[in-house]
């Protein structure tokens, strides 16, 4: 793509000149694909989506975030769509209860977490789509961008969620 993929993987905001007007990526050569779907999986953990699911995003999402366009080529480097985004939430947001997660440590810095368990005061203030600042490559959306996105016809492709954990709060 011509951009520094660290920044949107960390949730750093593109500046001006820093995204390529006619960005695209190219599908695999091995797994040739017929269709792409709404949410396409990469090896860079990018959040690439289609208008669709974008659109459904933006509609409802309170925080900050950039939505970058993207062309997609099929393995014969033909145009496959111009119809995708690079979703890039800026920041992260505090929101785990990290005595109540499971998350493994080396030398005191966060190298994966294993169980998500939101903390119910934090989760109040999050946005509808963020990053969580204890694992920035992972994406948090709401249930009102879930509501939005069930609300598309045709039902949207390649999605799978968790719910994460909120004990009450006390």
């Amino acid at each position: 793509m011509g951009v520094k993929s660290w920044k949107l993987g960390d949730g750093v905001e593109l500046q001006e000149g820093e995204y390529p007007q006619d960005a695209k990526i190219f599908m695999s050569d091995e797994e040739p694909g017929i269709e792409i779907p709404d949410l396409v999986p990469n090896t860079v953990r990018l959040l690439i989506v289609s208008k669709r699911l974008k659109d459904g995003m933006e509609e409802v999402n309170r925080g900050p975030v950039q939505y970058l366009p993207l062309s997609i080529y099929n393995h014969k480097k033909r145009l496959a769509s111009s119809d995708y985004f690079i979703v890039n939430p800026l920041g992260t947001v505090d929101v785990l209860d990290t005595s109540a997660s499971e998350i493994k440590y080396h030398e005191g810095k966060v190298v994966r977490v294993i169980k998500h368990v939101l903390d119910a005061k934090k989760i109040v203030q999050a946005p509808d789509l963020f990053r969580l600042k204890e694992a920035p490559d992972s994406y948090v959306v709401s249930e009102r961008v879930l509501d939005a996105w069930r609300k598309i016809a045709p039902k949207p492709t390649n999605i799978t969620f968790f719910v994460l954990d909120v004990p009450p709060a006390t």
